[in-house]
């Protein structure tokens, strides 16, 4: 696709002038770039859209800016023979906790680049609000540079269509780590066994006696949770165990974490529902069922946070003492997965789809 086709905003001149800069042979790591109020003359924009550029290009890694000292060149881009990765991830969020999955499979991507020779340029994409210079951003480096294709790590893109439908448009082939999207002849996936997991939680649950077991989960729009919630009914029924609906408790919409697990604990409660034990999708979801069950307490929401509970993500060291059972899932190996992928996906003649098996943690309830 080529840049001259496509209407360009100010603050897509200002980041493709300053990466062509940083991109100058005669630039070296730690050099200082010219300042804010120069590059605005040159260019003929305001200080603001130049420092936007800048933001961008410092949260990719490229520069470092200090008050009083200017804006340095932290990294060079590839060369044009190096063999490239780009890696989208999800732009940071203000909660730490909302970071640490894609932060760990950012570091085993790259690790695993390196290993085999290639190098990786990340960029980050607004998860919940596709941007148009986020497009922008991932179509300069990409005609920057000799790109190969690109890797998305995608807990909280989920299923963003507009993005898949770029890189089509731009014949990028991509590698979608642990995501909803479709599969297509240049799109393919890494994800987690999700149903396998699901459907071992709730077994070991009923292997330890237990017949009535609620699923809670935050909202079931992804391909993820809707596996893990198959693979819950399907040990039910493997077992002879009828689904009853009423157990299955979801909010109706997408909420952070916490939030999503105090709706479950309100829909529970609103019910009147008795299970002996719970599935919980996401072990931060108990946080809001204690909160809620501090807000609005009752004997049987006192019963509920006392239930055992398998779930995925617990933290050893934060974790509730009901936990039974918790998924682990095996990051590392789903970032290094990718990148075989991504270098074995020439080869393949239709989309790959790998499924990685996640071990369970076993607790004692305390």
């Amino acid at each position: 696709m080529n840049m001259s086709c496509k209407k360009i905003n100010k603050e897509d001149i200002a980041y493709k002038y300053l990466w062509e800069m940083i991109c100058d042979e005669d630039r070296k790591v730690g050099d200082l770039l010219p300042t804010e109020l120069e590059i605005s003359k040159q260019l003929g924009l305001n200080r603001l859209t130049v420092s936007k550029a800048l933001a961008w290009l410092k949260n990719e890694g490229y520069v470092s800016r200090r008050a009083g000292y200017g804006t340095t060149i932290e990294r060079k881009p590839p060369s044009s023979d190096t063999r490239l990765i780009l890696v989208i991830s999800p732009w940071p969020e203000w909660k730490r906790s909302a970071n640490w999955y894609y932060s760990r499979l950012l570091y085993a991507v790259h690790g695993e680049a390196l290993v085999n020779g290639a190098t990786t340029v990340n960029v980050a994409f607004h998860a919940t609000e596709a941007k148009e210079e986020d497009f922008n951003r991932i179509l300069n480096l990409y005609n920057a540079v000799k790109c190969e294709g690109v890797i998305v790590i995608d807990p909280y893109v989920a299923t963003h269509e507009r993005l898949n439908k770029f890189l089509e448009k731009i014949g990028c082939p991509s590698v979608w780590v642990d995501s909803s999207i479709k599969e297509g002849d240049h799109t393919h996936r890494v994800d987690v066994d999700n149903f396998k997991a699901g459907f071992d939680l709730t077994e070991n649950l009923i292997n330890d006696g237990f017949k009535r077991i609620a699923f809670l989960s935050m909202a079931l729009t992804t391909t993820a949770r809707q596996l893990r919630y198959q693979g819950y009914q399907a040990a039910l029924e493997a077992h002879g165990i009828a689904v009853d609906e009423r157990y299955v408790v979801s909010p109706g919409s997408d909420l952070y974490v916490d939030e999503a697990g105090g709706e479950c604990a309100g829909i529970y409660a609103a019910r009147r529902l008795d299970a002996d034990a719970l599935f919980v999708t996401d072990s931060h979801m108990i946080k809001g069922m204690h909160a809620f069950f501090n807000e609005f307490p009752s004997p049987q929401m006192e019963k509920l946070i006392r239930l055992p509970i398998a779930t995925f993500d617990s933290d050893d060291q934060d974790r509730n003492p009901m936990i039974r059972y918790s998924v682990v899932q095996p990051i590392e190996s789903i970032g290094r997965e990718a990148v075989q992928v991504f270098l074995a996906e020439h080869q393949a003649t239709e989309g790959i789809i790998k499924k990685i098996p996640a071990e369970i943690k076993t607790f004692s309830v305390e």
